[in-house]
């Protein structure tokens, strides 16, 4: 979809992964260009972020247990359990604060600490989370329902790029208008946005 986007505006665009946590670093100090996908909001903490407000994709965060008897019915059903999920994972982080939890350095290791025992929970968005089962084939970790939560998730860019955000917003909005967004979603698998 962004690539998409930028292209209409004659830009092209490279993605790279980085930990989550240093990504937000870099973005924030002007080493990289933006985010990709995050929640909304994030530009409280990092001020030189500047929000895109048109939602592209929405994010359903999962809780992962070894245990399918496991019930949960949104954040605070969480408390119970050790939770595992990987550090710079903003949404759990802020939404797990005082309760038991083991923040890892990948979202890979906190499904092994779930198929090993040593943790009754991961948190994860429901694709990573599908991909991390299959890949490793953990077969005994599996996705509770319903989600703990969901969100939309925006485009960042860096305040260096206040031109470009604004001419990136209305392209945006213009291809959500003319179903060019939604053809993009079909074509991926991509879950419509839901409320």
């Amino acid at each position: 979809m962004l690539r998409q986007g930028y292209a209409k505006l004659g830009v092209s665009v490279q993605f790279k992964v980085f930990p989550a946590e240093r990504a937000l670093a870099m973005s924030n100090a002007g080493k990289s260009d933006g985010e990709l996908v995050r929640i909304k909001g994030i530009g409280v903490r990092y001020p030189n972020l500047i929000w895109i407000p048109v939602s592209h994709v929405t994010a359903e965060q999962m809780a992962f247990a070894a245990d399918v008897d496991v019930k949960i019915t949104g954040w605070p059903s969480l408390a119970p359990f050790r939770l595992a999920f990987h550090r710079g994972y903003k949404v759990a982080e802020r939404n797990t604060e005082g309760m038991t939890r083991h923040l890892t350095g990948t979202a890979e290791s906190a499904f092994m600490m779930v198929s090993k025992g040593r943790a009754d929970l991961a948190i994860a968005n429901r694709f990573t989370g599908a991909q991390i089962i299959a890949k490793l084939e953990l077969g005994n970790v599996v996705m509770l329902n319903p989600p703990v939560q969901r969100n939309p998730l925006y485009h960042y860019l860096h305040k260096k790029h206040q031109a470009l955000s604004v001419q990136i917003t209305r392209v945006l909005k213009d291809m959500a208008a003319s179903g060019t967004i939604a053809e993009i979603r079909k074509k991926y698998g991509v879950g419509q946005l839901r409320d």
